[in-house]
């Protein structure tokens, strides 16, 4: 219990103190609250951060004073956030100030995390704030296609998205409007307009209802655009949108075009409208009360999360008729959803696979060197960029475990990869060509099972002419891991390049040197082991036994003492530390589906859901469920 006369600063300072001690002296499971003693290290924040931030105000605003109760860390989310930003990035302590040692502060970072974790999980699940937001250019896309039932293109003239949130271009944080795209949307509903008036299935699929003797020219034009804007603005259209629609009909008639040129006329203001590119779910009145999303809301939520496009046909009837409600409905038509045949499943997952693992930068931002490679075309690319997303929508199909993801006896495989992994086709049952497909690997290329064995990640985690032990040990604990580490500290000195280095020593060695700077040692640490043990792998995946300075050795060992043995250690290492694993993909998921980055109220989500796939075997589609059915997804709530 703490005493009331130790002095509040103090008193933090111990608290925070004793625990950078106790996480250093061994390893600390991310879950375990550390040990608390407070005779330990007070010096640590007394030096470095009391002197500026100590009394009721401090400097810039932020004291330690406002940090004495641990029960209140839930509530302080946002600020204990800060904090550990602001260690982590070493922008705290200042240059100025006693500096902090690096392990310490490596490991208070990952207290923070932890503590707040487990303070915001007891206080339960809440819903977050109501979407309003753009459809990303690749959501646009679609919606048009899907809308118009035409193959065109028309977000190819927009500008491109910028990530945010969780990592992800949809996500609300972002995805402002410019007059640029304005003055593009514009273009892009008359390219598309004009196309499908020249296409007859999509004509006819537009302008279904002909006036004709029995239909006068006016109830045949409200039917098409009532129908048409139901499904552009993704609800029925209220009668004073649909009054305005037809007032545009109605005036493109006056001007001298026909039936069909007025409608599709009128149909131009649909597609440019607010209603259109925007997904908005009405603001609840009360504030911070949980109210259900409208079944409407409910099925753009499920529709864009899962296909990254509008609610198909069954999907607006489900919510038209009440029963998104039901949380056994909703689970009903994502598992449909899922396994429907066709593109729509895949152009989400292209989207949330490439950009949580980042091979969607490879071909674009991220180049194999032609040079070095000269045999490697368009194809060898784009086959390593989509394989770890036909292995993702595979695994949710089949319901495989989430931890097929790090290690499994299938993957995906087609005529160029097998020739650039060099494998033995007679070896792999089935027969080979362009197409990407299933296939179980024997023994010997169980390598190649899960992201760790696929040529796209490991060519994105690479220099693009040689691979990188630091590279792939950073994307390992970012991307399946979720830790952060701090930038690299300034005037270290580059490796050595040159081709007489790279032929006189291993890539291993000579990383050594930083790893003999006490100010890179404390983060080389962590990184380096993880990515020796990927070493087998060039740089564009290709597995080898020596580099050319010789013999790889993919052994190493972690800062806890844990020892690496290749790649193969290293999945066994990440199966050993499933949980966190499976925290950071839920984390992923429940952003990209939610459209926005994670809140304080989310933390509480993201544990429920983990606690769930524990129960059931990680099943991939348990992870899916969870997130349609969770408080989150269900429900909105603004704060005061």
């Amino acid at each position: 219990m703490l005493r009331t006369h130790v002095p509040p600063v103090a008193r933090l300072v111990a608290l925070i103190s004793a625990i950078c001690l106790t996480l250093c002296a061994g390893q600390v499971n991310a879950d375990e609250t550390p040990a608390i003693d407070f005779a330990a290290a007070q010096k640590l924040l007394e030096t470095s951060c009391a002197d500026c931030h100590s009394g009721d105000e401090g400097e810039g605003g932020f004291s330690l004073n406002h940090f004495t109760d641990s029960t209140a860390m839930g509530r302080q989310f946002d600020e204990w956030m800060k904090v550990r930003q602001r260690l982590a990035d070493h922008s705290m302590p200042p240059d100025d100030a006693e500096p902090m040692d690096e392990q310490a502060r490596l490991q208070l970072v990952d207290w923070i995390k932890a503590s707040t974790r487990d303070a915001v999980r007891q206080q339960g699940e809440l819903a977050g704030p109501p979407m309003f937001r753009r459809m990303a250019v690749h959501e646009y896309s679609n919606t048009i296609r899907d809308l118009l039932g035409a193959h065109f293109d028309a977000g190819h003239g927009l500008p491109q998205d910028s990530a945010g949130g969780e990592g992800f271009n949809n996500a609300a944080e972002t995805l402002i409007i410019s007059p640029i795209h304005a003055e593009k949307y514009v273009e892009a509903a008359v390219a598309a307009l004009d196309y499908a008036a020249h296409d007859s299935r999509s004509r006819g699929r537009l302008l279904r209802e002909r006036p004709s003797d029995k239909l006068p020219e006016q109830e045949a034009a409200k039917r098409n655009l009532k129908k048409f804007a139901a499904a552009a603005y993704r609800r029925p259209p209220t009668e004073a949108e649909l009054a305005a629609i037809l007032q545009t009909y109605d005036e493109a008639r006056a001007d001298g075009l026909d039936f069909d040129g007025a409608c599709f006329y009128a149909m131009r203001g649909v597609l440019i409208s607010p209603k259109f590119l925007f997904l908005i779910e009405e603001a609840p009145s009360e504030p911070n009360k949980s109210v259900p999303l409208t079944d409407h809301e409910l099925a753009v939520r499920l529709s864009y999360f899962l296909w990254a496009t509008m609610p198909d046909q069954e999907l607006r009837k489900a919510a038209d008729a009440g029963k998104l409600q039901d949380p056994e409905e909703l689970k009903r038509q994502a598992l449909r959803m899922i396994q429907e045949r066709g593109t729509r499943l895949n152009d989400s997952l292209t989207q949330f696979v490439g950009q949580w693992l980042g091979t969607a930068d490879l071909g674009k931002t991220k180049q194999v060197d032609a040079e070095l490679h000269k045999w490697v075309k368009d194809q060898h690319v784009a086959s390593l960029r989509d394989q770890p997303i036909y292995v993702f929508e595979s695994m949710l199909k089949e319901n495989d475990s989430l931890l097929s993801l790090i290690d499994s006896d299938w993957t995906f495989l087609n005529a160029e990869l097998c020739s650039m992994y060099k494998l033995d086709r007679k070896k792999i049952e089935g027969d080979f060509n362009q197409r990407l497909q299933r296939y179980k690997l024997p023994e010997e290329y169980r390598a190649r099972g899960g992201v760790l064995g696929a040529g796209g990640v490991m060519a994105i985690a690479s220099y693009p002419r040689r691979s990188s032990p630091v590279l792939r040990g950073v994307w390992v604990l970012d991307k399946l891991l979720g830790v952060e580490l701090p930038p690299p500290p300034a005037n270290v000195p580059p490796l050595e390049e040159s081709k007489e280095a790279a032929a006189a020593q291993t890539l291993r060695v000579r990383l050594q040197q930083h790893r003999d700077n006490p100010a890179c040692a404390t983060c080389h640490n962590r990184i380096d082991p993880i990515g020796f043990a990927l070493e087998n792998f060039d740089e564009i995946g290709r597995w080898r036994d020596k580099d050319s300075g010789g013999k790889i050795d993919p052994v190493a060992q972690l800062p806890g003492g844990v020892k690496i043995d290749g790649q193969a250690g290293l999945k066994k290492y990440l199966l050993e530390n499933k949980e966190q694993f499976i925290r950071q993909l839920t984390q992923k998921m429940l952003g990209y589906a939610l459209a926005r980055g994670l809140e304080s109220g989310d933390v509480a989500t993201v544990e429920s859901i983990v606690e769930q796939l524990q129960a059931n075997d990680y099943r991939s589609q348990d992870l899916v469920l969870a997130i349609v059915t969770s408080e989150p997804f269900r429900n909105k709530r603004i704060s005061q």
